[in-house]
């Protein structure tokens, strides 16, 4: 009986934290690196931030909240959603996890069974496969070339829809590729969902505020309610 669980073996190592490990190897080498392998800004934590967080480790905020985050924070999230993005969420209707990775790994786990697709746009963030593979399903790879921008064509998202199709992951702006889609590119995506009610969309924005040359960020759900 083997200790590793066999699901392992449908994972592959994590190609950014190879990266990031070689890069490290070299600096202690004495080489001069500029490592692009973690998605993190070059600057330091904001104190506001970092005084926010002592304030309340010092306040004694420290003990188990609810699962799903304390009604301040939800409170706050839904906050963001109506001034940022024109949004209302009730809080029932928000949850609270210990970062993007890990809410998108729950998301998958809980609602992918086995032989259930999930349409991933190529170029990918690495992890979107592998966490559907650990949840039994499977990715589909639609690509998207340099000469379209990057982006998810709506007639291929047609043609990768099947039966069995359940997500849609959406990422903009992308990474890797700093891609980030119009208000009216999202409409002509939004309308293929429509017409497969069985797809979900499993939006990853956490790049919304990176934006250049004047871009206009939008989620999907503000350009289709309907979703």
């Amino acid at each position: 009986m083997a200790f590793i669980a066999s699901r392992i073996d449908r994972i592959k190592p994590s190609p950014t934290v190879a990266a990031g490990q070689k890069a490290r190897e070299l600096r202690e080498q004495g080489r001069d690196i500029i490592s692009l392998d973690a998605g993190e800004p070059d600057f330091d934590t904001p104190d506001s931030i970092k005084e926010a967080a002592i304030a309340a480790i010092r306040a004694g905020q420290t003990k188990y909240t609810a699962v799903d985050g304390t009604v301040a924070l939800k409170q706050a999230i839904a906050d963001k959603f109506k001034r940022e993005n024109g949004l209302d969420y009730a809080l029932s209707q928000i949850t609270v996890g210990a970062g993007g990775k890990h809410v998108l790994f729950n998301a998958l786990m809980a609602t992918v069974d086995t032989g259930d697709e999930v349409i991933v746009p190529a170029p990918y963030w690495v992890s979107y496969p592998d966490m559907t593979i650990l949840a039994d399903g499977t990715p589909v790879f639609v690509e998207c070339p340099a000469a379209k921008g990057f982006k998810l064509q709506p007639e291929d998202l047609e043609r990768a829809i099947t039966p069995r199709t359940k997500w849609l992951v959406l990422n903009s702006p992308s990474n890797p590729t700093g891609a980030a889609y119009t208000r009216a590119e999202l409409k002509a995506i939004a309308e293929v969902l429509m017409r497969h009610p069985q797809v979900h969309v499993l939006n990853d924005d956490m790049y919304e505020h990176l934006t250049y040359d004047g871009f206009e960020f939008a989620t999907i759900a503000q350009v289709e309610p309907g979703l």
